[in-house]
């Protein structure tokens, strides 16, 4: 816990000046603001550790399972709550398979999980100065009975919509309008689907300090396969959080109001991306985090724009989570003789010069039967596949993560 502690406080700094403007004045005004951001949310850092953990968890066995060399994003938050809302309805071995699957300990009982999932949608929602918003909603053909306790649970602690119809047209209506329209649709066909539960979230956030877009030029990226493209490359030279290793290079970029920053991690040119996926983990997450020191950066991000989409059901199975997928799954806790039939994931982000939007839906288809102290000056030009982390800073959730291998921005 106080290896966690230590690790919040030290995220509590944030970026100072760009180059342009940069002046002793600003330094300082950005320094007593950080400082109070930090104080006011020192508490925050306590709560829900242990669902930060499971998320990460969770989130980095399913994007290291899905990950085929190209560009890949997932939300864990999306995930981890879609299946936090249905562990309510898991009972016997199903119960058991989903906890140790989504990375809870062993005393993590169902009324624990429900509100730490609640908590963290509470600490994320959206504020003055940036958007995220989070939505869970239950879905259930017309006269199929689902338990009332199950239902009380959904909208008391994920605040769900309950829909009593299944509906092609309405349920991508609903992905749709919860993402802002940058995802479109979560099902072909409803056939199939007795229960569905549908966690959606949206983010848009301006960068503390933007990129300049006259610094934007052309120029090589280095893919997984050794070829070179080009790509529209941001710059700038600032004063930002830095942490580096024999393995990576770290930066942290915050947005604005400093409840959300993306962690970018550079690989070595030695390392490949798909070695540095393999060995990354909460822990060395939480260990960039306890090293981050200020620095003089010169930074070079690629703008990206990426959209992806994933069929589950294998991957989870593949976990641990293998009963919920036929005859033998107990999810009485909802009605009897469910099972899980699809599980659908679906992301999109856009990083550019002013900041961020990023939206996620998972579905989950289911069937019957200090002292300042002098700063050095780094270089870090991201010029081949890089991974990222957009996460709050104060409970170390990660919201987005990632693995960017040909940038493109159309």
């Amino acid at each position: 816990m106080k290896k966690f502690l230590l690790a919040i406080l030290i995220l509590s700094f944030s970026m100072v000046c760009t180059a342009s403007s940069c002046n002793n004045t600003q330094e300082t005004t950005n320094q007593e603001e950080v400082t109070e951001v930090s104080q006011k949310q020192g508490n925050l850092s306590k709560m829900n550790q242990n669902f930060s953990d499971s998320v990460m968890f969770f989130g980095k066995n399913i994007f290291t399972d899905v990950y085929k060399e190209n560009n890949t994003v997932v939300s864990p938050l999306s995930l981890h709550l879609a299946f936090d809302m249905l562990y309510n309805g898991s009972n016997g071995i199903t119960e058991k398979e989903m906890r140790t699957t989504l990375g809870y300990p062993e005393k993590a009982d169902k009324q624990m999980v429900s509100e730490e999932s609640k908590n963290i949608m509470d600490t994320l929602k959206s504020n003055d100065s940036i958007t995220i918003e989070i939505a869970n909603s239950l879905w259930a053909r017309d006269n199929f009975k689902i338990k009332q306790s199950f239902i009380d649970k959904s909208q008391e602690y994920f605040y769900a919509e309950v829909k009593n119809e299944i509906s092609k047209t309405l349920m991508n209506n609903w992905v749709s309008d919860k993402t802002h329209k940058k995802i479109k649709k979560i099902v072909d066909r409803t056939d199939n689907i007795d229960v569905a539960l549908i966690n959606a979230i949206y983010f848009n956030g301006t960068w503390v300090n933007t990129f300049n877009k006259e610094n934007t030029r052309d120029e090589d990226f280095t893919t997984t396969k050794n070829q070179k493209v080009k790509v529209s490359m941001m710059y700038k030279f600032d004063n930002m959080p830095y942490y580096e290793n024999d393995d990576y290079q770290a930066v942290r970029l915050d947005y604005k109001g400093r409840k959300a920053s993306m962690y970018l991690f550079l690989p070595r040119e030695n390392k490949s991306i798909g070695d540095f996926i393999k060995s990354f983990s909460q822990d060395e997450f939480l260990n960039a985090f306890d090293n981050f020191d200020r620095a003089k950066v010169e930074l070079y991000l690629p703008k990206f724009k990426t959209e992806c989409s994933f069929e589950l059901s294998n991957t989870v199975k593949k976990l641990g989570m293998k009963s919920a997928f036929d005859g033998k799954a107990d999810f009485s806790g909802i009605a009897s003789g469910l099972f899980i039939s699809n599980i659908i994931h679906k992301t999109y982000i856009d990083v550019n010069e002013t900041g961020t939007e990023a939206a996620a839906v998972t579905g989950i288809i289911m069937t019957k039967s200090a002292m300042p102290r002098p700063v050095p000056t780094k270089h870090m030009k991201i010029d081949r596949p890089f991974f990222f982390v957009i996460a709050d800073p104060r409970t170390a959730t990660p919201v987005f993560m990632g693995t960017i291998t040909k940038p493109e921005y159309k």
